[in-house]
C-alpha cells in the first residue's frame, strides 16, 4: 500500500485481494501438478476409470490456476513474485533454526541419574 499511495481505497482493496488470491492458487497449481505426475507415473494404482477421472479433474484444476495466475494482471504477479522471494530467506532461516535445536534435543549427552525410589 505504501507502494501505491496515489490509488484510491478501492483499488488498493482490489489489489491486496488479487494479492491474496494469488498466493493461495500458487499452491493449488503446485498441487493439481503434483497429482499429475503422480498418476503419470503411478498407473498401476489407479483403474482405468478412476485415472481418466482424475486426470481430468486434475487438468482443469490446473487449468483453472493458470487462469487465475493470469487472470490477477502482471503487476500482482509481479509484486506476488517479489513477495514469495522475500520469504524464502524467512522459511530457510526457520528450517535452519529448527533443525539445529532438534540436533541439540537428539545429541546424547549425560546420562540421567536413576530416579530413587520413596
Amino acid at each position: 500500500m505504501v507502494m501505491n499511495y496515489n490509488a484510491g481505497l478501492v483499488e488498493q482493496f482490489t489489489f491486496i485481494i488479487l494479492l491474496a488470491t494469488l498466493t493461495t492458487v500458487i499452491p493449488y497449481a503446485y498441487a493439481t501438478a503434483a497429482d499429475l505426475v503422480l498418476l503419470a507415473t503411478d498407473r498401476a494404482a489407479f483403474s482405468g476409470g478412476r485415472l481418466a477421472r482424475d486426470a481430468v479433474i486434475a487438468l482443469l484444476a490446473f487449468g483453472y490456476s493458470v487462469w487465475a495466475i493470469a487472470g490477477a494482471g502482471y503487476e500482482v504477479v509481479y509484486k506476488g513474485t517479489l513477495l514469495i522471494f522475500a520469504g524464502m530467506p524467512v522459511y530457510a532461516w526457520l528450517k535452519y533454526r529448527d533443525q539445529r535445536t532438534a540436533d541439540r534435543t537428539t545429541r546424547p549427552g549425560k546420562p540421567e541419574p536413576p530416579a530413587q525410589a520413596a
